[in-house]
């Protein structure tokens, strides 16, 4: 399985076969038994704070059959209603920081050869993250740690795409060409479901300095004092 990784703009990220430092999920999709015709997938699991948005397709795709896992067809374009997307959204009074996320991709002959991940942080513009290269017909675990934790506020969104109108096998996307997204496999043959990990925090709500609530005390007590010294006068 070849896998291959263009970092974009400042943010680093290592994308490697095998586990990372273990982090408590955000969200979660467990595709076991998925038919790879369904609509959508809802969150199996979602940490305290946030709230999971569906797996879904763009509008552009073809739903199409493939055991455990969401498939599609339609992938000629590329198109920008062509796109699988996951993520989710920060509760009122939190926010999170996401480190890193998981999914295994697969294609068939005629479908996508190269696949550009991008995320989007509330509700912003798509930054590429990377590009992964399907070998074949083979799934492709894809791991992504991403060097410095992403800040969230409202929302953040995985988002899948072609690359091109390259195929797997080397020639053009077809019609009938397909890209399934399904749970990683660890490297010990165990399947993780599609996540997002990171945590979810109470957001801090600024404590004024000691210092500053005496200086504030002081103005309070001189302002006391006048209005006396003037009735005093008066």
């Amino acid at each position: 399985m070849q896998l291959s990784l263009r970092l974009a703009l400042a943010l680093a990220a290592t994308w490697a076969a095998a586990p990372g430092a273990n982090a408590a999920f955000i969200v979660q999709y467990e595709m076991f038994g998925e038919p790879g015709t369904q609509t959508f997938n809802a969150p199996t699991a979602t940490a305290a704070g946030a709230t999971g948005a569906n797996l879904t397709r763009g509008s552009g795709l073809t739903p199409n059959d493939g055991d455990n896992s969401m498939n599609s067809r339609g992938w000629v374009g590329p198109d920008a209603n062509d796109f699988y997307s996951f993520g989710f959204d920060v509760n009122a009074g939190f926010d999170a920081n996401v480190e890193s996320f998981r999914f295994a991709t697969r294609s068939s002959g005629t479908g996508p050869g190269f696949v550009n991940v991008y995320y989007s942080v509330d509700g912003g513009a798509e930054t590429l993250l990377g590009t992964i290269t399907q070998s074949g017909t083979a799934f492709s675990n894809n791991l992504f740690n991403l060097a410095t934790p992403v800040e969230v506020g409202e929302s953040f969104r995985v988002i899948l795409r072609s690359a091109n109108n390259t195929s797997a096998n080397g020639g053009t996307v077809g019609s009938t060409g397909t890209l399934r997204i399904g749970d990683y496999r660890d490297s010990d043959g165990t399947f993780d479901p599609i996540r997002i990990d990171g945590d979810v925090s109470p957001e801090v709500t600024a404590v004024p300095e000691p210092s500053g609530l005496v200086l504030a005390g002081i103005g309070v007590a001189g302002l006391a004092g006048a209005r006396r010294r003037r009735r005093l006068a008066a």
